[in-house]
């Protein structure tokens, strides 16, 4: 029996999980029918995906992963492989009740969202939904956080898919992508153990977040808002996109970065929507943005992350300013991050966070002042079309996770022409979460308007 002992990082993300804060992350996967199918064809095409895929008998990394000892309160857990899976528990078919719209699909995703995984079974689901609107179908995959991040694990779901619509596409959990993976130019170079310099200036960095700062973004910058505190068990989930050549032109203009142009956006929603509750603080909200700490050619699988925070700019009313204010923020932060060695980084990310951490995993972490507002996250994904079993890959929404105290996550994840948004917020700290996605729409069209007719624009 082969074991895996997980790597810190990893372990944390399962020690963290709780009763009202499952550490599961998922993506959500519509699909447009075959246009060859008739109309019996179609009907059936869920239930013959199904059938096919409850036959594969292949598993493999990480999907053949179970817990050696079902529980998060170990120091250092492990896995070990398995060799066959209960596919009618892993792989479940759902329809949605007419008319099958964004809001139908948003409140299926929000209740298999908020549902706790198995821990003594492999820590992953698949759901195929059909009876959307428009000709579509659905596949909502989660999968234990302590597994993968949010970078390997898109890679997994899409890059299981077809690049050809007359190809059959092989179950996620059969598809050994190893070999697919692209090769780096070089072989990065393991980090060596870090010095006493390495610990030393990652201490020194994560202080000065505990500091106010004029131009540094850090956990004294965050107002109190009605958003933040504790959470309970249920989840609401929306969904948003935009188009990516729309957001590189409004960047270019603004000599901004995609990054600095969604904070902006989401800057911009949370103002209206804390301004319709006559709840807006005077200072700006802040945002936890995690960072890949990956190196060029890295494709391995788990969880490589740090984190540098930034403003929002809520508390401006002019859309250009707003995005100002955050390039400012966001370029210090960097220049805080960029100033460490790698070795660094990972004892940055511990002496940071760590405190806030421990105190979640303790059950104190909605009491007291919190470290940030919300939760920014942007995954890569690429322009490649997809396909399974000859329906289109039309959109991926990432739907992440939340924790207490900040009960709202914004996650984005590129993919063709768009770039997908997933909000997940606390059902009953963030009610109508909806009107966020919508609020993003405006604040998207006002920083367009103010930026592009501008005559720097």
């Amino acid at each position: 029996m082969t074991q895996r002992r997980m790597p810190l990082l990893d372990a944390a993300s399962l020690q963290l999980e709780g009763k009202n804060m499952p550490m599961h992350i998922a993506a959500l996967m519509t699909f447009s029918y075959p246009s060859s199918l008739d109309e019996a064809e179609r009907r059936d095409f869920v239930s013959r995906l199904i059938a096919r895929w409850r036959e594969e008998t292949r598993i493999v990394f990480p999907w053949n992963q179970v817990l050696t000892r079902p529980t998060r309160w170990q120091f250092r857990p492990a896995t070990r492989e398995i060799y066959e899976l209960d596919l009618e528990y892993h792989l479940r078919q759902w329809s949605l009740p007419a008319p099958g719209g964004e809001k139908e699909l948003g409140q299926m995703i929000a209740w298999l969202h908020e549902l706790p995984m198995d821990l003594e079974k492999p820590l992953w689901e698949c759901h195929v939904i059909e009876g959307l609107s428009d000709n579509r179908f659905a596949l909502y995959i989660k999968i234990h956080h302590a597994l993968v991040d949010g970078i390997s694990g898109t890679r997994l779901l899409v890059g299981s898919l077809s690049t050809s619509a007359d190809t059959l596409s092989v179950p996620m959990w059969a598809k050994d992508q190893t070999e697919q993976a692209p090769k780096a130019e070089s072989t990065p170079a393991k980090p060596g153990l870090p010095s006493f310099g390495d610990v030393k200036a990652a201490f020194e960095a994560s202080l000065k977040l505990r500091r106010s700062n004029d131009e540094l973004t850090t956990f004294r910058s965050t107002p109190d808002t009605i958003l933040n505190g504790p959470i309970g068990p249920h989840r609401r989930v929306a969904t948003q996109q935009f188009g990516l050549a729309r957001l590189k032109t409004l960047a270019k203009a603004a000599d901004a970065t995609i990054n600095d142009v969604v904070m902006a956006i989401t800057g911009g929603a949370l103002r209206e929507y804390l301004l319709e509750a006559n709840a807006l603080p005077e200072d700006s909200l802040t945002a936890a943005l995690p960072v890949s700490t990956r190196k060029p050619g890295d494709v391995s699988i788990g969880n490589q992350v740090s984190m540098l925070f930034g403003s929002l700019g809520t508390n401006i009313a002019d859309p250009a300013l707003r995005l100002a204010q955050v390039k400012r923020s966001t370029r210090a932060g960097k220049a805080l991050l960029n100033d460490l060695s790698p070795n660094a980084v990972n004892f940055y990310s511990l002496f940071s966070t760590g405190p806030f951490l421990t105190s979640t995993m303790l059950g104190f972490g909605s009491s007291g002042r919190q470290l940030f507002n919300t939760t920014i996250s942007n995954v890569p994904g690429q322009r490649e079309t997809r396909y399974l079993n000859g329906a289109e890959l039309l959109h991926v929404y990432p739907v992440s996770l939340i924790m207490p105290g900040v009960p709202l996550n914004f996650t984005c994840v590129s993919h063709g022409d768009f770039l997908n948004f997933g909000i997940v917020a606390c059902r009953d700290r963030v009610p109508h979460v909806q009107r966020l996605a919508v609020a993003m729409t405006t604040a998207f069209e006002e920083l367009e308007r103010c930026v592009l007719n501008s005559p720097q624009g």
